[in-house]
């Protein structure tokens, strides 16, 4: 008994003079680790959950005193020294990384960040350094580092004052308690918070988008395992010979002059829309605001309403091919990714597919979307009875600038019109840039649908997702998976067609032009596009073609959780 006595006294007192010493690596763990909890529900219930918050901070605080408190105990000094270095490192490196998301994105590291990380290759990292880091950026982290070299050499010399040996007997039993009670309190009136991980630490969070983005890979492995002969086509009267989609990259369309932009940076559509020729849908948004992400539903089945993974729906290029088309995928993007790339894997499923560059090669960082212009018309050289072709711009992705030749430098950032005529010249130079690269885009579009003019063709372009631009005195500008904005999510959806196309399908060009105020949601985009070439598989909703009568407008448009419709609109 006496032993055991003398046992406990001396591993009590072990603990007591662990957490002393390391009193400075425990306020520095804890604040690194429930500053971003914090920062996110401050964000998304603004103050209106702090008990929460509250059960939180005391769950953390005792399990950061118990993780001291078990590599205190770890009887090999190096061992114990060097899981105490890398616990401080990691956590001011993960620190460091969402500090500057929530600067950059309004956001926390998530699967959308990680993937895009994994897909980059060495020309983007230099494109996404220089957009959303820059060498402030860079000589930020490089400062961090030093500091926290600095900062831990001195951690061990931190004390303070009022963590006595006595005052921390009786502190220690007391936060343990506390904490298993708050644990207890998180568990039972606020699961829904833990559930939907806005309780996790960085580490855990992190570790979870990581896991998140590997089974997304994997999932696009899966899917280039799946066979078109999986696709049932149920009825198909389709007969129009070329059919043409225009996937565009990053355009918002409140900042095309086309939907009301005061700069007139879309002249070419502009003289379309006069004479009658297009029909402008007017209030159509993407289902997430990052490529991949709005890929997995704009080329599929799935939707915001699924109840699968997106790769176990039929997807767009293998139900057009067992319609009889002979489909194309022409892309300025990248032709490969290194850890994998969902647009690769559709052109994958094409019957022929062409990219302007290769993504492993060394080429130089700007290939302006003309480059496309032979390749289409390379294409339209053999046709076959029916054409379908799927042509992926890099429209106005970031670094602006790079995305259109000096003969389209038509504005400047004296002509950004208010509000932002008050901004600073670099970010108004940077909104002219987009208004430039958009300026360019149109002449694009337009071009494209000019290779079809003499065919009977239907032509629809849309953007994945759009742009933010330092909107409403944000400090942002870009995209982002993990926050969707008003200005990230609202697209332009136009379609163009043939005069031949007109005389054969006057019905259908009809029901896209009385259509284009009806709200809608590209992610549904597949069945408007049957519906359109009358083709019917078991999956097409006629409710969810925004051309025909049968069609339901969504009560609430729903991206990551937030109604587009009561909160951004």
């Amino acid at each position: 008994m006496n032993a055991l006595k003398r046992f406990v006294l001396r591993a009590w007192a072990r603990g007591t003079h662990v957490v002393e010493h390391e009193a400075g690596l425990l306020l520095v763990l804890y604040l690194l680790n429930f500053a971003p909890i914090a920062w996110l529900n401050i964000h998304m219930y603004k103050g209106e959950q702090l008990g929460v918050l509250a059960a939180d901070a005391v769950f953390l605080l005792g399990g950061v005193v118990l993780y001291i408190l078990i590599l205190g105990f770890i009887p090999v000094r190096r061992l114990r020294r060097l899981l105490f270095a890398a616990s401080f490192f990691v956590s001011l490196l993960l620190g460091g990384v969402e500090f500057f998301s929530i600067v950059q994105y309004s956001s926390l590291i998530g699967a959308g960040i990680v993937t895009a990380v994994l897909q980059t290759n060495p020309r983007e990292a230099g494109e996404f350094i220089r957009m959303y880091v820059g060498w402030k950026g860079v000589a930020a982290a490089v400062l961090l580092v030093v500091a926290g070299v600095f900062a831990y050499r001195r951690l061990g010399a931190v004390k303070i004052p009022l963590l006595t040996r006595h005052r921390l007997s009786i502190a220690i039993p007391f936060v343990i308690v506390a904490s298993l009670a708050a644990g207890s309190i998180l568990l039972t009136r606020y699961y829904s918070f833990i559930i939907n991980d806005s309780l996790d630490v960085p580490a855990v969070r992190v570790g979870r988008a990581a896991t998140t983005s590997v089974e997304n890979i994997r999932a696009f492995e899966k899917l280039k395992e799946e066979a078109a002969a999986d696709v049932e086509i149920a009825e198909n009267h389709s007969d129009t010979p070329y059919v043409v989609f225009i996937l565009g990259e990053s355009t918002t369309r409140d900042r095309m002059h086309l939907y009301g932009y005061p700069l007139e940076n879309t002249p070419n559509l502009d003289a379309l829309n006069e004479k009658g020729e297009l029909a402008v849908f007017r209030d159509t948004i993407s289902p997430e605001s990052a490529t991949v992400a709005v890929l997995r539903k704009l080329l599929t089945f799935a939707d915001m309403d699924s109840s699968k993974p997106w790769y176990a729906y039929n997807n767009m290029i293998d139900t057009m091919k067992a319609a009889g088309y002979r489909t194309y995928w022409l892309s300025n993007q990248e032709s490969s990714g290194i850890w994998g790339n969902v647009a690769q894997l559709f052109a994958g499923r094409s019957d022929y597919s062409r990219f302007t560059r290769l993504r492993e090669s060394h080429e130089d960082s700007g290939i302006y979307d003309e480059a496309l212009f032979p390749l289409v018309d390379e294409a339209l050289q053999s046709p076959a009875p029916k054409n379908f072709y799927l042509i992926h711009l890099m429209g106005g992705h970031g670094l602006y600038y790079m995305r259109f030749p000096y003969i389209f430098s038509k504005f400047a950032a004296d002509d950004v019109p208010p509000p932002q005529d008050e901004l600073s010249q670099e970010k108004r130079t940077e909104i002219a840039q987009y208004e430039n690269a958009l300026y360019y885009n149109d002449f694009i579009v337009t071009s494209l649908m000019g290779k079809f003019a003499d065919k009977d063709a239907i032509v629809v372009y849309i953007p994945d997702h759009g742009e933010a631009l330092y909107d409403h005195g944000s400090t942002f500008s870009g995209h982002v998976e993990e926050h969707p904005t008003k200005e990230t999510l609202e697209v332009p959806m136009i379609f163009w067609a043939s005069p031949a196309y007109k005389a054969h399908h006057p019905e259908k060009w009809q029901a896209l032009r009385a259509a284009v105020n009806r709200p809608y949601m590209t992610d549904d985009f597949i069945h408007t596009l049957l519906d359109l070439l009358d083709i019917r598989t078991p999956e097409y909703d006629p409710r969810k073609s925004v051309i025909n009568p049968a069609f339901q407008p969504r009560a609430h448009r729903m991206v990551q959780g937030h109604d587009y419709d009561t909160e951004m609109k």
